[in-house]
């Protein structure tokens, strides 16, 4: 299964999401769960580092983690980082024996 770890601040904006772990939904190389998830981060790291530089997006394969932590904070950052989490939100609403996700605040 996937996890995913989001960590809210304060106020309840969006400062981390992390993703470890294999879904199992496939085989690696034709998993569309582990596939969705990826593709959710690299654009929403993709379309970060458009916008600032304050921002880690580190990747693991070794231990199959993916760190996503922005360090500013902004309209559309927050616009960024909410929109991840929905997209993650709405995969796993679909595939959820496959994707859990948990959120700390």
């Amino acid at each position: 299964m996937t996890k995913v770890v989001v960590t809210l601040d304060k106020s309840q904006k969006v400062k981390r999401v992390f993703v470890s772990g294999h879904s199992n939904y496939d085989v690696i190389g034709k998993d569309i769960v582990c596939s969705s998830v990826s593709v959710a981060m690299y654009m929403s790291a993709n379309l970060l580092s458009k916008v600032t530089e304050n921002f880690k997006f580190i990747e693991d394969n070794k231990n199959t983690e993916m760190d996503l932590i922005v360090e500013e904070d902004n309209e559309f950052i927050n616009i960024i980082m909410d929109n991840l989490v929905y997209t993650l939100q709405s995969i796993s609403e679909s595939y959820a024996k496959f994707l859990k996700i948990k959120i700390n605040e």
